[in-house]
């Protein structure tokens, strides 16, 4: 792949996060037990299950998740989780041209 047909996350070397990445960040903040209890419960309310979720189903997943969360730092974790998923899908859309 050539400079001019990457995209911008990929000129950066930003891989786009997925549910490992989610699950270890918020079992940093939570622990291990509540994150995969919270991401349980997230994905049974939404139907979406497995680890190769897109990115859209990724955004579903972390909104019930963060709708749903009780403990502030929980909600606090998915947020950040949501808003790297957000930025990492603006920089997809973008070449790497200078501004």
């Amino acid at each position: 792949m050539d400079q001019s047909t990457r995209t911008g996350a990929a000129l950066r070397g930003l891989a786009r996060p997925t549910v490992v990445d989610w699950l270890k960040e918020i079992a940093g903040v939570v622990g291990p037990a509540e994150a995969l209890l919270a991401w349980s419960r997230a994905t049974l309310a939404t139907g979406l299950h497995g680890t190769a979720l897109t990115p859209e189903q990724m955004r579903v997943v972390g909104e019930r998740l963060a709708a749903d969360a009780t403990d502030p730092r929980l909600r606090l974790a998915v947020r950040s989780c949501l808003l790297r998923l957000r930025v990492h899908g603006a920089l997809e859309t973008t070449k790497g041209a200078p501004r």
